[in-house]
């Protein structure tokens, strides 16, 4: 590879906090939250201009794992606040109790008002691009914005980047793996009682229809609940891409897959490439739309739909996980097991438990100090990764991870070091389910 040699400059230090986190989304912005309502000076750093990551921009607005298979909720905290909040402002859809979809850009508000409302100091385009070590651990990150290239000093930093970008800088180890990319939508002008007569009536000559538009490289299109579903407005969830290959399995919508969790969002291209996401990115919004030509043409109920917009972000489901202290493994979730650590619990329509536990270890990196992890990108095995990497579960993993980097900074010690009875006993206090 050919390169340049760049001179050597010096980068002006504009914030020195206590915490840092780094990414806004359904992890991040709640991390930023409970970090400040624990006192801590807290700066929150996102490359988007909107807050909520994949439950905003990646309109991945479907709620999941609020409740174990009896019905119970299990998630409480920050997350349930967040959608109580959304609620108070009437844009939350229930398809029934505890299967709830949020409203993207009310989401967007709420997520906002938290912040604000905690007094946690946001900047919004910017992004990280370095991490500053100081010894074995992370002392802060170099940013780049409109404002040209800055550093930001922290005692302690949450990487809610979910990629774990910040963590990967610093030199943590962590593995890497791919899950299929995809694009949600929103539509438009949809009649769903008259596509699930269709539905109904006709499953053979719907799966003939979808069977056509796979063969063609399209999407099934299944309706999502919104806030206004009575008005025709459904958002729709995308599988996406698995590879490159021409004559790839990709021409599928997430509810028509069944079989093994792990299997069924196999995929080989990367996340962290940017080759690979400009691809995605302009096929699949080649492919939506075609497929929504092909559904207005053929399918009852969608003769009137109309593109409202795609997401500005891709769905990746998968890219880094960073090595922690504790790795949560399928035979963990299985057995339902209870660590001593658990920062909260979470149900799983897959896992035959009843619910599942998230130890605070797999939320500390192995070797770098000053940071800690949330979102998807935590210590877990692929099993259990298909559980944290939903909306409320990296909600709960933020909160923890905001929580532990406020009292580890107030403490003065590292979060490895953090009494976890005393993480819990504020989690506690704060409404977290453990």
């Amino acid at each position: 590879m050919r390169t340049i040699l760049e001179p050597e400059r010096t980068t002006p230090i504009v914030k020195d906090v206590d915490v840092l986190v780094v990414g806004g989304g359904p992890a991040g912005f709640i991390a930023a939250t409970a970090a400040a309502r624990c006192g801590a000076r807290t700066l929150l750093l996102e490359r988007y201009g909107c807050l909520g990551g994949l439950a905003t921009g990646g309109l991945v607005l479907y709620m999941d794992s609020l409740a174990d298979k009896t019905g119970q909720r299990v998630v409480g905290g920050l997350p349930w606040e967040t959608l109580e909040r959304c609620r108070a402002l009437g844009d939350l859809a229930e398809d029934a109790p505890l299967a709830i979809h949020a409203d993207s850009e009310v989401l967007k508000v709420v997520a906002d008002s938290f912040c604000v409302g905690a007094g946690v100091e946001l900047r919004l385009h910017s992004w990280a691009v370095a991490a500053i070590r100081d010894g074995s651990r992370i002392a802060g990150v170099v940013v780049e914005s409109k404002s040209g290239r800055q550093a930001i000093l922290c005692k302690v930093c949450v990487d809610a980047t979910g990629d774990g970008d910040i963590a990967a800088l610093a030199g943590a180890a962590y593995d890497s793996q791919t899950q299929c990319i995809g694009l949600n939508l929103k539509v438009g002008g949809v009649d769903r009682e008259r596509f699930r007569e269709f539905q109904r009536s006709h499953p053979d000559e719907l799966r003939a229809l979808n069977a056509e538009l796979r063969a063609r490289g399209g999407y099934a299109f299944w309706p999502g609940s919104t806030p206004h579903s009575s008005a025709g407005v459904f958002w729709v969830n995308i599988l996406g891409l698995a590879a490159r290959a021409e004559g790839q399995e990709t021409g599928t919508s997430s509810a028509e897959h069944h079989g093994d969790v792990v299997s069924q969002f196999a995929g080989k291209l990367s996340a962290v490439d940017v080759e690979d996401l400009s691809y995605v990115e302009i096929t699949l919004r080649r492919q939506l739309f075609e497929s929504l030509e092909f559904y207005r043409s053929h399918v009852p109920g969608y003769e009137h739909v109309m593109l409202l917009t795609f997401a500005s972000q891709l769905g990746v489901r998968d890219s880094r996980r960073i090595r922690g202290l504790h790795q949560l493994t399928k035979a963990e979730m299985v057995a339902g097991a209870v660590p001593p650590d658990s920062i909260g619990k979470a149900g799983s329509g897959f896992c035959p438990a009843n619910q599942y536990h998230v130890p605070y270890g797999c939320l500390v990196p192995e070797q770098v100090d000053g940071l800690l992890i949330s979102g998807r990108c935590i210590s877990v095995d692929d099993y259990a990764q298909q559980a944290v990497r939903l909306i409320p579960p990296a909600m709960l993993t933020g909160q923890a991870a905001g929580t532990a980097a406020a009292l580890a900074s107030a403490s003065g010690i590292e979060p490895r070091f953090l009494d976890t009875l005393i993480l819990q006993a504020r989690l506690a206090s704060d409404g977290v389910l453990l």
